[in-house]
């Protein structure tokens, strides 16, 4: 006790870490309405084993809201909390993509949650971010919806973020180290990324990995040439730098895991790109997914699943002459699963999709500013079950929740997308 005493004597506040003089907390508010017309969406009527046609419909959503806070409280360290509240409104037997609808009474849930501190000062070679957020693999995945230059963002980005973290919004708890090397004269500049989570893949068999487990490791390089994203090191990603970037951005990236109850191995490999040049914005990824499993059929039979999903986005910025700027814009979509009966069953035992999948979007952006924009776009979907047939619930295309197995529509939507 005198031991206590004596140090705490020795102590004084100006030994302490000062938070910055004048920290403030930002808030934060984000807005993405839709109006959407469906046709063509068909539901499976088990028992005339075939689909039968519903109704065309109009349906009016909040699609996603984001409400959080951001800051600075010290000279090296930034926080940033953010909530969500989706698919307010939604009719699931709509053709747009997402979850159920969260009802007349809406839920709010958590959606990011982090600490990033830059470890050397005036430097970007090395940062610590922990907390809540999606791991840094897919370029999709990593971009926000609200910078995302098509309607609707890629689905490729939920088989990648499923595959990974068991949920389709793709956030986990883990730490990532990453840095920026950085100068202004250089023409080939590079970012990294290496993180650890620990998935709990609480869409199978509840909030735990289960008995067995690993964590996820992931790891990203980008090579910038030209100019890059940034000039810091963030989390954010957008697209459309409306000509202020003259680059080129290529990267990599590999996730792995081990053991759990589910799976005996879960890999992933990605490729990305971000071209910015004059008006022209094209991006992309392809992503290959592998998980292993065992099946117990005259002993324990080991086998391997895969499957590819990615997309190609082309977008160009044409001025108008009062200052706002229209992107007419081109994405294609796709998925590639296992396509036979006996590779179908072991990636249902494995919670993998199967089958084909593709999605072709057309539209054009109106830009007010780069945080006020509308959309009017048109998307088509196709799908393949393979040897599944009718009934399958094996991909998206497929498959509603708390509908059942379907074919999915083509839509209409005009989109507006207010950040604050």
């Amino acid at each position: 006790m005198l031991a206590f005493s004596s140090y705490a004597q020795g102590q004084s506040s100006e030994d302490w870490l000062q938070k910055l003089e004048g920290f403030k907390i930002k808030p934060t508010v984000v807005l993405q309405l839709w109006g959407t017309y469906t046709s063509g969406q068909e539901v499976y009527d088990g028992t005339a084993e075939t689909y039968q046609p519903i109704d065309n419909r109009l349906n009016f959503q909040l699609r996603r809201s984001r409400i959080g806070f951001k800051g600075q409280a010290y000279e090296h360290l930034q926080f940033n909390l953010t909530t969500a509240i989706d698919w307010v409104g939604r009719d699931i037997l709509s053709g747009t993509e997402s979850g159920f609808n969260n009802g007349g009474s809406p839920q709010l849930r958590l959606w990011n949650a982090y600490a990033q501190w830059r470890v050397l000062p005036q430097r970007d070679w090395l940062n610590l971010v922990a907390g809540y957020f999606v791991p840094t693999i897919g370029r999709e995945s990593m971009t926000s919806a609200f910078r995302s230059t098509s309607m609707e963002k890629s689905w490729s980005q939920n088989y990648l973020r499923r595959h990974l973290t068991g949920i389709g919004p793709g956030r986990t708890v883990g730490v990532n180290v990453g840095g920026l090397w950085y100068q202004v004269d250089r023409l080939l500049n590079m970012r990294y990324d290496l993180g650890v989570y620990s998935p709990t893949y609480e869409s199978f068999g509840g909030n735990s990995s289960g008995l067995r487990n690993d964590p996820l490791v992931v790891g990203r390089l980008a090579f910038y040439l030209g100019e890059p994203e940034s000039t810091k090191y963030g989390l954010g990603h957008k697209i459309n730098y409306f000509g202020s970037r003259q680059g080129l951005t290529l990267a990599v990236a590999a996730a792995t895991q081990g053991e759990t109850d589910l799976f005996i191995s879960n890999q992933a490999r990605s490729i990305d790109i971000l071209f910015n040049w004059g008006d022209w914005n094209i991006d992309g990824e392809w992503s290959w997914l592998q998980r292993s499993g065992q099946a117990a059929s005259n002993g324990i039979e080991l086998f391997t699943i895969q499957a590819q999903t990615g997309y190609i986005r082309l977008g160009y910025n044409i001025s108008l002459a009062n200052g706002y700027v229209l992107e007419p814009v081109l994405m294609q979509v796709w998925f590639n699963g296992e396509m036979n009966t006996t590779e179908q069953t072991y990636a249902e035992l494995v919670g993998t999709p199967s089958g084909q999948e593709r999605i072709g979007n057309a539209g054009v952006n109106l830009y007010f500013n780069p945080d006020l924009k509308l959309s009017l776009h048109y998307t088509w979907r196709q799908g393949d079950p393979g040897a599944s047939g009718n009934g399958a619930e094996v991909n998206n295309y497929f498959f509603q929740r708390q509908v059942g197995a379907i074919h999915r529509g083509n839509w209409l939507g005009l989109g507006l997308v207010l950040i604050l």
